[in-house]
């Protein structure tokens, strides 16, 4: 695993990477909406995070990684709680009152918290074009949302998934600011602690366990959401942030939506409108117009972190 202030990663690597975090992160909101309709959301998350957790925790092992010392612990702690409890854990309860598809969206609004955090934590400046490409795709969901409202999504559901969003881009940016042995020792620890936070909160929350809640169609979204969406998608994911601008890693808030769409009308039955199709047009412009942004410079800290290396 690379890290920033290294050489820079292989093209090849990027678009693998970038790939893997559009197609698996944008199928997860129809697993979600699978899985919670019979299993308790909070339960199934904690099975999730428990079981993927434990795999790669097992894998480090093997490839004998050093043990994470306390200041570890408790970085993957907060920002265990930050992306997997607040964000994806509370995302998963709302999908029980929303549309897979128009719940997706809401991570759309993840690069534009991720671009203000990443001022302020970073003093991260954005290239015009990439302010554009942000505009343009968060206009693109913007149209998307509107129409949807003929649908009277409940309303505490809804502004929890605009909490969502937020809970992950915060989370996403402070990650970058901690110590840590290997990335996926890392997405372990995150997992772990997730995992008993999110069954603390199903217990007290009243959800309760019961095999015959593990439907066939349930069980099999569990298991792909332990596989592909926490174990490959999210070590993804850990791994963009640490190579490439922010910009672009959070590039997938854009397409992931244009994903979950097109699943949950083709496997869920959900309502597809011409609305939805040039809504998903603009987002993916807005895509297009970030990628050809030149990569802003570096911000202060990675700056002082190049100039530390060097002298080393």
């Amino acid at each position: 695993m690379q890290t920033r202030g290294a050489a820079a990663p292989r093209p090849l690597a990027v678009a693998v990477a970038l790939g893997l975090v559009y197609v698996l992160w944008g199928s997860t909101s129809p697993a979600i909406k699978v899985a919670v309709a019979s299993i308790p959301p909070f339960i199934m998350v904690a099975l999730r995070f428990a079981a993927a957790g434990a795999l790669l925790w097992t894998w480090c092992r093997v490839r004998r990684v050093a043990l994470p010392d306390a200041a570890e612990w408790r970085g993957a702690a907060l920002t265990g709680f930050m992306l997997l409890v607040a964000s994806n854990g509370v995302f998963s309860w709302t999908l029980r009152f929303i549309p897979a598809g128009v719940g997706a969206l809401f991570f759309a609004l993840a690069p534009l918290w991720m671009a203000v955090f990443g001022f302020l934590l970073y003093r991260e400046r954005l290239a015009p074009l990439a302010a554009l490409g942000l505009t343009i795709g968060l206009g693109g969901m913007v149209f998307l949302y509107s129409p949807s409202g003929a649908q009277h999504l409940p309303l505490v559901p809804t502004v929890l998934g605009v909490v969502c969003s937020l809970a992950w881009a915060f989370g996403s940016m402070i990650q970058r600011k901690l110590a840590r042995s290997d990335v996926v020792q890392m997405s372990a620890m995150q997992m772990l602690v997730a995992a008993l936070v999110l069954a603390l909160l199903g217990l007290f929350s009243g959800e309760r366990f019961a095999v015959a809640e593990f439907t066939p169609a349930a069980l099999a979204a569990l298991l792909y959401l332990i596989v592909f969406g926490s174990i490959v998608g999210f070590s993804a994911f850990l791994w963009l942030m640490n190579n490439v601008p922010t910009t672009l890693a959070s590039t997938y808030s854009y397409v992931n939506p244009v994903v979950s769409i097109v699943l949950s009308v083709a496997l869920l039955h959900e309502r597809f409108t011409w609305q939805l199709g040039a809504g998903a047009g603009v987002i993916i412009f807005g895509v297009a117009v970030m990628m050809l942004a030149p990569r802003p410079r570096a911000s202060v800290a990675e700056a002082r972190l190049e100039r530390r290396q060097v002298v080393r």
